[in-house]
């Protein structure tokens, strides 16, 4: 399996419900589909932060905006 279709872990915070745990689907350069139903509340346009989990190291804490939203969850653009 490539490493951009691996599903991992992901912390996502939103003032309108603090942190949800999701799983990334479609990784790329310019963004991550993050799936977990209760995400698909959030509008397009929201901002997000977002921080892979269970990594050896600790990962950055990312900016980026809902440009889809569907029942499975959220895709995001890295801002």
């Amino acid at each position: 399996m490539s490493e951009h279709r691996k599903s991992l872990r992901i912390k996502i915070c939103h003032e309108s419900f603090g942190e949800c745990l999701g799983h990334t689907r479609n990784l790329s350069a310019t963004g991550v589909y993050v799936s977990h139903p209760r995400l698909s509340a959030l509008p397009r346009g929201a901002v997000v932060y977002g921080q892979v989990q269970d990594l050896p190291s600790g990962a950055p804490r990312v900016r980026m905006e809902v440009v889809q939203v569907d029942a499975d969850g959220i895709g995001l653009r890295y801002l």
